[in-house]
């Protein structure tokens, strides 16, 4: 009788558990165990972000780094050994890295302990809205290199595909695959609402936008003030709930001091009451990859309010209508401006004043990403992804609504 066939093994490398790579990374890290031995490697927080290691059943097969953490240091050397001890020792078939750090430093260590196949996610990059021109160009030299030895890059969206492959000149297109990120979705009913609402103590005619995200230069939390603050010079209805933590706080709260319209929730573990008592989603960010927030908001029936930047595109349902005066594009689920408060405070205005057709664009948000973005789609696509560059065949039975869309229908301007 023949031996049984060995488990492929995976290293997965992430530089923090924070924010949405981390749901991805934690999420396969935990359902592929069937197919696969997961390893999961991960770094230390930085100052003002929370662990969010809570998203794993056990700390089992989790590697913690402390000398992985967001800055440039000399201690990334040593996180360089220490990754390359550990794959050396591990012997995986697959590395899969995810985030900035974590890929370089993943990658090296790979290929110096031998891995046959290396992998790396683009959650979001940091070719724009991050570094001076002279640090980013260093940046995408790096990121230039580092795709000579990569197997396969992954791209969370088409559009970021695009921006690889086209315009940052990372790596050609056929070497990019695109695999939408996955989420568990929550249920909630009227009653949870109504409850989550009185709570909050908000009345019938307040708007509630919930603003979620790492407090950092990126998220532009300056121009989540000038919105505040304009809404508040005009007595909107319009009420924000802005949910995170980071360097950008202690702006953010001077900026709004004054206004009675805001609330601080800092960073929460639980995000379901804050969607249950809200109406829409805003985002201010000045580069995006797939933003957590905004599909965490339509998988619970909210539209959205963005600016118009990285794969948030790619959130919009259906055909966008361009508004009048540059203040950008109205979709099926939400509303994409450029980045500008009078655009963001334009949209919120038309949202305040058409409730009903508020509704009926999160109705559409709920239907998109409940299509697009399960978690069993994520699993089913990166099982197959792996098998494909391991060179074995993998059937895969699906539950008949289980269907995977790495395709989306593209975006038409009117």
């Amino acid at each position: 009788m023949s031996k049984p066939e060995a488990a492929p093994k995976v290293v997965r490398i992430i530089g923090r558990l924070v924010s949405g790579p981390a749901r991805n990374a934690c999420l396969l890290h935990e359902e592929l165990r069937g197919d696969f031995e997961t390893r999961l490697i991960c770094g230390s927080p930085c100052s003002g972000e929370h662990d969010m290691a809570y998203l794993l059943s056990s700390e089992q097969d989790v590697y913690r780094l402390a000398e992985m953490s967001r800055e440039i240091s000399w201690s990334d050397l040593k996180a360089l050994f220490k990754l390359w001890r550990i794959l050396r020792r591990e012997k995986p078939q697959i590395l899969h890295t995810h985030t900035a750090k974590a890929g370089a430093l993943g990658r090296v260590a790979g290929w110096l302990a031998g891995v046959p196949v290396l992998i790396h996610t683009y959650h979001g990059h940091v070719f724009h809205g991050y570094f001076s021109r002279r640090k980013t160009g260093f940046f995408l030299a790096i990121e230039r290199l580092l795709a000579k030895i990569t197997t396969r890059i992954v791209a969370i969206s088409e559009s970021q595909r695009g921006e690889l492959s086209l315009k940052y000149a990372i790596g050609p297109a056929e070497k990019i695959t695109v695999v939408q990120n996955g989420f568990r979705f929550p249920e909630f009913s009227l009653q949870q609402r109504n409850e989550a609402r009185r709570q909050f103590g908000y009345q019938p005619h307040e708007f509630v936008l919930v603003w979620a995200g790492r407090m950092a230069p990126v998220k532009d939390v300056r121009l989540l003030a000038e919105v505040v603050r304009g809404a508040h010079a005009i007595g909107s209805p319009a009420r924000f709930l802005v949910v995170g933590d980071g360097e950008e706080r202690p702006a953010l709260e001077e900026l709004i001091s004054g206004c009675d319209n805001v609330r601080l929730l800092g960073w929460q573990k639980e995000m379901d009451l804050i969607w249950q008592a809200a109406d829409a989603a805003i985002l201010t960010s000045r580069n995006e990859g797939t933003p957590t927030a905004l599909i965490e908001a339509m998988a619970v029936g909210l539209p959205f309010i963005s600016t118009d930047v990285g794969g948030v595109r790619d959130l919009a349902a259906g055909k966008c209508i361009r508004l009048a005066a540059e203040l950008g594009l109205k979709a099926e689920n939400g509303y994409l401006t450029p980045p500008r408060h009078d655009a963001l405070l334009h949209a919120i205005e038309e949202m305040t004043g058409n409730r009903s057709q508020s509704r009926q664009m999160g109705e559409r948000g709920r239907q998109f990403v409940r299509e697009r973005f399960a978690a069993h789609r994520l699993v089913n696509d990166m099982r197959q992804l792996y098998f494909e560059l391991l060179g074995r065949r993998t059937q895969t039975t699906l539950h008949p609504d289980e269907s995977s869309s790495k395709e989306t229908s593209p975006v038409v301007v009117a």
